[in-house]
């Protein structure tokens, strides 16, 4: 069972990423006005960073229940809690709850947790 929350939340963090990408770059960054290219350049690739950490974190997941052992399950999990759960506090801070991306940030933590 518990590989089975693993691979959920492993899903869960790649589907994140990809609807945090793919909806941050049609309609977040092309909404910005007022900067110079470079600093759309900038803008443009830290706001990706983190769908890039998601995406890589949730691949991660899903594959600790068959190419790592009890310790690297463990690793991993830890590290995908701390790198979803800080995107989650950032996320629901600075949009003062007001945007669904916190909680589903905390679903997927939850579920990784369960999978350990």
């Amino acid at each position: 069972m518990e590989d089975l929350f693993l691979i959920f939340a492993g899903a869960g963090g790649i589907l994140i990423a990809f609807v945090h990408g793919w909806l941050g770059q049609t309609l977040v960054l092309r909404s910005v006005d007022g900067l110079s290219p470079p600093l759309r350049s900038v803008n443009a690739a830290v706001f990706q960073l983190s769908t890039i950490y998601w995406l890589a974190t949730g691949l991660a997941l899903l594959s600790a229940p068959w190419l790592w052992g009890d310790e690297g399950r463990h690793i991993i999990v830890i590290g995908a809690v701390f790198v979803y759960s800080t995107a989650a506090v950032g996320n629901a801070w600075a949009t003062k709850g007001r945007h669904f991306g916190w909680m589903a940030l905390t679903v997927v933590c939850l579920l990784a947790l369960a999978g350990l």
